[in-house]
């Protein structure tokens, strides 16, 4: 029995310390990755899709210089978006001011790849040979055989079985014209491939990425302090769950508000112009469901602030600075409850940057 307990107890032992040991995340591994890969001789690869666009071209539609070369990453989807991969399928682009956008390719097979995603492609749009139209009524002419517009803004043109996508959700200013433009422009490179290697960037990209402000707390943003003195005094903890934060405060009136934040440090443009285009469906949706009625929801609008950019809709308040999104869903705020609480953030991640 003695040894059967005290087999029992390092179990127990072994177990809770599996536990609590924090597994290394897809970001760590990638960034160690990256290290690891630096000391490495840099070798062309033929499939690099950074050898598609030229910097100046990108400079171009970004409307300011590179903050520095552009560089392989992996796709532009959640956390891990810009962190670069030795080889990664994505070229990545970047201002110093965190503005963005990525291309990429597949050389071969596109045509079955493009059937498996074409139930989620927009069907609004025209398409012919050579020209595609958008829902505004804008013709877009190139030389591929077919493009679409993935979402409010992936740009995908096919040519034979080669296909390349260019993803500008990272920009507020890039047009669908300027994406369509430069997926002509790397089409014509499939078989002509510019002199430029994308790890080459990799590690001046890894250095910018880790000066970034960094938080796994949500609520890292707004202290009860800070909630105090913004709006109100709060009632107990905040509730913490992946990137939200939700607190309660007693407003000047004496009455409970409620208000939760959504915030991603990283991929924020894109991040603020998805919700936006989902939420602008939303409301299409209802509103046309209530037209018979007479009811509908308000429509979103344009706000000016702390921020780059702001919409306020029937759904979230949504801003963006710096690739930084903040939106709030709340009810019972003022505007200028939501721009100090906001404000605040954006003035604390500009504040926790680390100078480079």
């Amino acid at each position: 029995m003695k040894a059967s307990q005290i087999l029992l107890a390092l179990l127990v032992t072994v177990t809770f310390a599996s536990c609590s040991k924090k597994e290394p995340s897809s970001q760590d591994e990638n960034i160690t990755a990256v290290a690891e890969s630096a000391a490495k001789p840099v070798e062309a690869d033929p499939h690099d899709p950074c050898r598609l666009l030229d910097p100046k071209e990108a400079e171009a539609v970004l409307g300011a210089p590179l903050a520095g070369a552009p560089y392989r990453g992996g796709q532009a989807i959640g956390d891990n978006a810009g962190i670069p991969q030795e080889e990664g399928d994505a070229c990545w682009y970047y201002t110093a001011d965190n503005q963005n956008f990525t291309v990429q390719a597949e050389w071969t097979n596109a045509g079955a790849i493009n059937a498996g995603v074409s139930a989620h492609l927009a069907k609004a749009e025209g398409v012919t040979k050579g020209m595609m139209k958008l829902q505004d009524g804008t013709e877009l002419v190139g030389d591929w055989d077919e493009a679409k517009l993935r979402g409010c803004c992936i740009f995908v043109a096919l040519q034979g079985d080669s296909m390349v996508e260019i993803d500008f959700g990272g920009s507020l200013t890039i047009t669908t014209q300027q994406a369509a433009d430069l997926a002509n422009k790397a089409l014509a490179r499939l078989t002509k491939p510019l002199d430029i290697n994308g790890r080459a960037g990799q590690t001046a990209a890894l250095k910018r990425i880790l000066a970034r402000y960094s938080s796994e707390d949500p609520c890292s943003l707004w202290s009860a302090q800070d909630i105090t003195r913004l709006l109100g005094a709060p009632k107990g903890e905040p509730e913490r769950s992946d990137n939200t934060c939700t607190y309660v405060y007693t407003s000047a009136s004496g009455g409970d508000v409620q208000f939760m934040t959504i915030v991603n440090l990283h991929n924020g443009y894109r991040s603020y112009r998805m919700e936006n285009s989902r939420n602008t469906n939303f409301e299409a949706s209802i509103n046309a469901i209530g037209e018979k009625e007479g009811v509908g929801l308000r429509g979103s609008k344009a706000i000016p602030g702390p921020w780059e950019a702001a919409i306020d809709s029937p759904i979230m308040f949504n801003t963006v600075k710096h690739d930084v999104q903040i939106a709030v869903r709340q009810r019972g705020m003022s505007h200028a409850e939501l721009t100090a609480l906001i404000g605040h953030g954006y003035e604390k991640i500009a504040a926790g940057a680390k100078q480079q």
